[in-house]
């Protein structure tokens, strides 16, 4: 009849004892459940007792009785509820307690002016981003060298083509000295038309080897375009490199502050930042990932360290066994790189 009466009548009963009778009928000790749940012996020995205040936050204490009611048999939702029940006498207590102290409002009042701060902060940092991006695009003198490469434009393409004029006519000069003397050669049909000279006689009437009448070598406006060309492909490979430059920065920049965790087990875990702000907490199944982006260094409670399947911080792996992981439970600060 008791047990009828505390089924249907919750929180009569404080949660710590109903555990602990559940935990001695299975015969476990103590350290038998703190192992199976990667939990400390004092934290299972402080739910038993009732003192709660010994464990982090509420959201962790819950997540503990949850897992500690599946393991001896009881219904959770039930003993949250009896929990609910045991700790409304000291929500009141501490929400009078913080409604009757000047200082929160202060307080609350000065979380509200960094974050403006820091908002404000931010959209500038990106307003020069920005204009620092549009410049590099729509730069007119990259944008010149980058058409550079395929085609002389401007006074470039006008000099070599003065240049290339004046050899031309320095070359019709000599050969037309030569074109003249070889006129009265040229055999029947044969004219001096074209890029080659006519085939002359010689004196036992053979066909000579046909020559061109060019001057046989670039001209110094062809190798002025080759230089030119060569010139803006250095041009362009220089950009090329500024351009991988910039996406370098922009993305140490894109993963400034951010931590991604992946679990492949149950685990409880707190992440706060400097200034004792929570930006998570509670109890991560399998699968689960957190991927969140913090202003200062992070603070982070782990209660199973051997369920974390992968951590990056800022893009980088975190080596948990070099964070001094004590009983499978690690507390360390990643602090932000400069």
């Amino acid at each position: 009849m008791a047990n009828e009466e505390n089924k249907t009548a919750p929180g009569n009963r404080p949660v710590g004892p109903q555990l602990k009778q559940a935990r001695e009928a299975k015969g476990l000790s103590v350290a038998e459940v703190a192992d199976a749940q990667h939990l400390r012996p004092a934290i299972i020995q402080a739910i038993e007792n009732g003192k709660y205040e010994l464990i982090d936050t509420e959201l962790f204490l819950k997540g503990y009785i949850r897992a500690y009611a599946r393991q001896v048999g009881l219904d959770g939702n039930a003993l949250i509820a009896d929990l609910n029940h045991e700790l409304e006498p000291r929500r009141q207590e501490q929400a009078q307690a913080k409604a009757a102290n000047p200082l929160v409002d202060i307080e609350r009042r000065r979380r509200k002016k960094r974050r403006v701060a820091k908002a404000a902060l931010w959209l500038f940092a990106l307003a020069v981003l920005g204009l620092l991006v549009f410049s590099f695009i729509y730069n007119p003198s990259q944008l010149a060298s980058l058409t550079g490469a395929g085609a002389l434009t401007g006074d470039s393409a006008e000099a070599v083509a003065l240049e290339s004029d004046s050899n031309d006519a320095v070359s019709s000069t000599a050969n037309g000295l030569t074109t003249q003397s070889e006129q009265d050669n040229l055999l029947p049909n044969e004219t001096s038309d074209g890029d080659l000279s006519a085939s002359p006689t010689n004196e036992e009437g053979a066909l000579e080897p046909l020559t061109a009448t060019g001057t046989g070598s670039f001209s110094d406006g062809a190798v002025s375009s080759l230089a030119q060309a060569a010139a803006n492909s250095a041009v362009i490979s220089d950009n090329d490199r500024s351009t991988t430059d910039t996406e370098q920065a922009l993305q140490v920049a894109d993963n400034r502050g951010r931590l991604e965790i992946e679990f492949i087990d149950d685990c409880w875990i707190q992440v706060r930042d400097a200034n004792g702000r929570s930006l998570a907490s509670g109890l991560k199944r399998q699968s689960d990932r957190i991927d969140l982006r913090a202003e200062s260094d992070i603070r982070l409670v782990i209660g199973a360290a051997n369920a974390i399947g992968v951590m990056r911080f800022e893009g980088a792996p975190v080596d948990l066994g070099s964070k001094g992981v004590v009983g499978n439970r690690a507390e360390f600060v990643l602090a932000l790189n400069e």
